[in-house]
This record gives structure tokens, sequence and C-alpha cells, in this order.
């Protein structure tokens, strides 16, 4: 299980970010190849709903020109996982935008991501 949680960590982070960002698929198409369908995210202590993540997309689509994702530490631990990374996004008004993310999942025997509970702030 532990290939898996860490393919379904990477996907999460990398995959995920950078699809409902910057892709022209379907955004609830990208939460549903990566989420489960009871998953819960919450994110600096608001719950995100399946509808909230996927009307993320159009704002984000709206504004970011690139993304990428630095995955400093991955630590997996059968279905669960902790990692500690730093998302970057060039902002069409705002410019780089660094962001500090520390988050923990779990996943599914499906191979998607269950729960996840995530902090962060901007970089310094």
């Amino acid at each position: 299980m532990s290939e898996t949680t860490e393919r379904a960590a990477r996907r999460l982070l990398i995959d995920y970010t950078r699809d409902i960002a910057l892709s022209d698929e379907d955004p609830a198409l990208i939460v549903d190849r990566t989420l489960t369908g009871d998953a819960v995210w919450v994110t600096d202590g608001t719950e995100l709903t399946r509808e909230q993540l996927i009307a993320h997309a159009a704002p984000a689509r709206k504004n970011v020109t690139a993304t990428g994702m630095r995955i400093d530490e991955l630590l997996v631990d059968g279905r669960r996982f902790a990692a500690r990374c730093r998302l970057s996004a060039e902002h069409r008004k705002l410019g780089t935008v660094v962001m500090e993310w520390m988050l923990i999942g779990e996943v599914a025997d499906d191979g998607r991501v269950r729960r996840i509970r995530q902090l962060g702030r901007p970089s310094a």
C-alpha cells in the first residue's frame, strides 16, 4: 500500500495542483480522479466541499499562468502520508506567489485521496 499511497500523494500535490489551475480539462474530472466521493479536505480549519474544489478552478485558471510544486518532505505509512511542500504560482496581477504547505492525508483502497488536513502560509 505504501507505493500506492506515495503515488496518490504525488498525484495530488503535483498533477492535481497543476491541472486544476492550468488544464482545459473539466475540473470535476480532475477532482474525481484524485479524490474519493466522500473526501474530506480541510485547509487552515475550513472544510472544502467537492463543489468548492471544482469552483476553485475558474479563478485559478483566470489568474494563474504557471505553477510549480516542490515537495520538500514526503512521509508514507501504509495509507497515510504527510508532506511539507512549496507551491509557486505566477499570478497575472500579483506576480510570483509562494505558499508553504504542510498536510496530512489518507488514501483509499482505490488509490484516490480520502482525507486531507492542510495548513498553509505565505513563504518569506
